[in-house]
């Protein structure tokens, strides 16, 4: 069961509310007055407000009011959002939301779609039976807006969804100029992984100079990276965090940094053990193995009472104990060792000194005898780290859990403080990560490609093929590699490379139907070759020859065929017959998404994401209902780890691939919160937010390669995930020189 769609009692409640709530864009009496004088920070009550946007991007905002109550229509007014509203004799009508929906000169523009107005209830949303204006919303209330038709649904949240976005909102003011907070390295770091752990980017939190978060941990990394073994493993836990590669950030190779001070024979990076733990969580967000001899030193320099202080000889600390159980795990030490059985047992003895469900800092000493929100944050990520639940029996103290406290620690502008008022920045960016339910290190897509490509080249066959059904298995090499930003034509075994073996292989394989000449044609062109002639074969016409006008269909009438078809056009920057493109439409499965074959019984992941790349190539919009039916199946078959599931149902790394290249065609976050999930089923703690980028990383084999039907590195799974991880679709139509007739320059 995926849980972001939407309960069978939400979908009956929507359905009875008729044409007054599912015709376009609800009218409303005109707005209080009231409303447009209040300010955000008036009072003590806060409601959140989801907007969804239809394509993808959902917004999350915090409203505070000082009244006991405001209406729906005050509080969407209050959000700061954009919005269009037009009023009539009979009401206001709310026409567009961040841009998004009809003008004001024609606010009833879209039959099919409108702004859906509901509310979050008992763990689903609900229809409101009455308009915005006439709505009653209180302390704690969720309202929820949604751009589309009757089907459409609003994502699923968490209260931990919403507290985590209102600290980002809360934060996000106080950004500098130059891109950092405070004009420190560290607390940008920290507001890095605060931002990363609630699935937003770090890059794009800019500040009024244009520089980002990451631009400005950047440009100061060999300053700060240089300070010690912990400064510069905290700083690769942030570059990872951002999405960078710890092997290049800001011109520094933070692996080497963090080498730099490693003592072989006692087995410690620096000088304390802050130092050690931030080390090897570098390590490891770097896609480093960490040597056996610095985890049993860290595990070594526990206190007698199972903790660990944040150097020896210091009495034992939550924080340093959290982070201490965090870098051993990461590093490979076994959830049941008694290094982290002894750890855990400390935070719990902890724990119980208090009856809040919190974590103090430190019992052992007087100044650390209170719950305080970062203790308790950190706390939470360790007993993550090691597969337990903080959400759990075993983690609450009475009612309590540690979640209950952190959110008893938030104010109502998002802010936290740290055990007593005011709010508290560096509380406030240490509970995020918690809030998600992630553990540190978060794993990088361009460590991970950097990894993938290398188990790629030593794939490589003397002829220049590699390892595979070729050559198909050699285009798909060579499509990760292109997407990934490299030249496939640089990888080479002597003079051969995967694009003179495939010449060699041009006409046999392209004569075995549309599929295979299409799917070359996109290859050729990601080679940077010509496939009007490409080992002696026009592709173009290739493909062509398989069209049957009178349909529209490309060979045998496959989704692969046809869709490959389309796609090997389209890289070739040539027209697509319209009638292929209805046809692609028309082919749908049942019920949604495509099938292998045309009009199947059951849509599958890989088809529906090959198709939908191969729509959006064609042109065709986002709004069209096929292209909705197969988003909306994507939906449906995410798993509940956040991948995507092959024909077992488990999480298949060639199918979250695939998926992740259909999303990203049609612009869609796979990050966002429409594509979030959690697991509900026990196996794992639903405190921990999860996406497919997020389940296909964890996936990645120690040398590089991810699983399939050949064991642990398979070269078909480990092509097709790396091209997901690119976050790119097919066709990949970069500049080419022979698009020019002969001695002509661009």
């Amino acid at each position: 069961m995926n849980t972001h769609q939407p309960s069978t009692h939400s979908l009956t409640a929507r359905a009875l509310l008729g044409a007054l709530l599912l015709l376009a864009l609800l009218l409303l009496p005109a707005p209080f007055a009231a409303a447009q004088e209040m300010s955000p920070t008036d009072g003590p009550n806060a409601a959140d407000i989801v907007v969804d946007l239809g394509d993808g991007r959902v917004i999350t905002r915090r409203v505070t009011f000082s009244t006991p109550t405001i209406t729906g229509l005050q509080a969407l007014q209050l959000s700061g959002l954009e919005l269009t509203t037009v009023d009539f004799s009979f009401g206001t009508a709310v026409c567009a939301i961040e841009g998004v929906g009809c003008p004001a000169t024609n606010c009833f523009c879209n039959n099919n779609k409108f702004w859906g107005y509901q509310f979050w209830e008992d763990s689903a949303w609900h229809g409101y039976m009455v308009g915005a204006s006439s709505s009653s919303v209180d302390d704690d209330s969720v309202e929820g807006w949604i751009w589309g038709g009757s089907n459409s649904h609003l994502p699923a949240i968490t209260r931990e969804i919403l507290a985590v976005n209102a600290a980002l909102q809360w934060m996000r003011p106080q950004q500098s100029a130059n891109g950092s907070f405070g004009n420190n390295t560290g607390a940008t770091a920290d507001v890095i992984l605060a931002v990363a752990a609630a699935n937003q980017q770090p890059d794009a939190w800019t500040g009024a100079s244009g520089a980002s978060l990451v631009d400005y941990a950047a440009a100061n990394a060999a300053a700060f990276s240089g300070q010690s073994a912990a400064a510069a493993g905290k700083l690769a836990v942030a570059a990872a965090a951002a999405g960078q590669d710890p092997r290049s950030f800001g011109g520094v190779n933070l692996v080497t940094v963090i080498n730099s001070s490693y003592v072989a024979s006692t087995g410690a990076y620096g000088a304390n053990n802050m130092d050690q733990a931030w080390a090897m969580l570098g390590l490891r967000a770097a896609g480093e193995a960490v040597p056996a001899t610095a985890r049993t030193r860290l595990a070594s320099q526990a206190n007698a009472n199972g903790g660990w202080a944040w150097a020896s000889g210091v009495a034992s600390d939550v924080d340093s104990t959290s982070l201490a159980l965090q870098a051993l795990l990461a590093a490979g030490a076994p959830p049941a060792s008694p290094a982290v059985a002894n750890g855990l047992a400390y935070l719990r003895s902890v724990q119980l000194t208090n009856s809040d469900g919190g974590f103090a800092a430190s019992p052992e000493q007087v100044w650390g005898l209170l719950s305080n929100t970062n203790s308790t944050a950190f706390a939470v990520q360790g007993v993550l780290a090691a597969s337990q639940d903080p959400l759990a029996a075993a983690w609450s103290v009475g009612d309590d859990t540690p979640l209950d406290f952190l959110h008893d620690q938030q104010l109502a502008n998002g802010a936290f403080i740290y055990v007593d008022p005011p709010a508290n920045l560096f509380a406030t960016q240490q509970a995020a990560p918690a809030l998600t339910g992630k553990p540190f290190p978060f794993l990088s897509p361009a460590t991970a490609l950097r990894r993938g490509l290398g188990w790629v080249a030593s794939q490589q066959q003397s002829d220049g093929s590699f390892a595979g059904f070729n050559p198909g298995a050699t285009i798909d090499a060579v499509l990760a590699i292109a997407l990934a930003g490299r030249n496939p034509n640089d990888f080479a075994v002597g003079n051969h490379t995967p694009m003179t073996y495939l010449a060699t292989q041009a006409s046999a394989y392209a004569g075995q139907g549309a599929s295979a000449a299409g799917k070359l044609a996109v290859g050729v062109v990601a080679g940077q070759r010509n496939p009007r002639n490409f080992g002696g074969v026009d592709l173009v016409a290739a493909i062509e020859g398989y069209y049957q006008p009178a349909g529209g269909q490309y060979g045998g009438g496959s989704t692969w065929d046809q869709s490959f078809a389309l796609l090997g056009l389209r890289a070739a920057r040539q027209p697509v017959p319209a009638a292929a493109v209805q046809r692609l439409i028309d082919i749908a499965a049942t019920g949604g998404g495509w099938g292998f074959t045309a009009s199947a019984a059951s849509a599958d992941v890989d088809s529906t994401g090959l198709a939908l790349q191969a729509l959006a190539a064609a042109g065709v919009a986002l709004d069209n209902q096929a292209v909705q039916a197969g988003l909306a199946f994507l939906d449906a078959a995410q798993n509940q780890d956040g991948g995507f599931p092959g024909y077992t149902g488990d999480t298949d790394p060639a199918s979250s691939g695939m998926a992740l290249q259909g999303l990203a065609a049609y612009g869609q976050n796979a990050r966002g919160l429409h594509w979030t999930t959690w697991i509900s089923d026990g196996s794992a703690s639903a405190l921990t937010l999860r996406t497919a980028p997020e389940a296909l990383l964890a996936l990645q084999s120690p040398a590089g390669g991810f699983p399939g039907f050949s064991g642990p590195n398979d070269p078909f799974s480990t092509y097709q995930a790396l091209a997901g991880l690119t976050g790119q679709a097919l066709p990949i139509r970069s500049p080419q020189l022979w698009y020019f007739p002969l001695g002509l320059k661009r």
